[in-house]
């Protein structure tokens, strides 16, 4: 998971059916280490401002906004209700919004 900032929607007229009705956000992390991490960049690499993640939101989260975002099977469980012992999340997504963020607070420490 990462906390990072909603930059700005994305629309997809076509897509797959499963996808249909989802909304999907442009997330930039607030630790571009985190970024360069999931985009495979190495970890001196320059990342662009508009550089982001794509991930589905059902929360509602909007531009400005900071959201905790989960990867692979834990953004898919967020999108669909899990059943013990059922099949695994169907949607094809990688990353989904799983909070809005109210406050965040980072020491000094933290942030070095």
């Amino acid at each position: 998971m990462f906390v990072g900032r909603v930059m700005g929607h994305v629309w997809s007229t076509v897509k797959w059916d499963k996808l249909e009705g989802l909304r999907f956000l442009l997330v930039r992390p607030h630790r571009l280490d985190d970024l360069r991490r999931l985009s495979g960049l190495p970890a001196n690499a320059p990342v662009p401002s508009h550089e982001g993640v794509v991930v589905a939101d059902v929360l509602g989260a909007g531009p400005g906004e900071d959201v905790v975002v989960a990867y692979g099977h834990a953004a898919r469980a967020g999108l669909e209700e899990l059943k013990p012992g059922g099949p695994a999340p169907a949607y094809p997504i990688d990353a989904a919004v799983v909070a809005i963020v109210d406050r965040l607070a980072v020491s000094e420490l933290d942030a070095e």
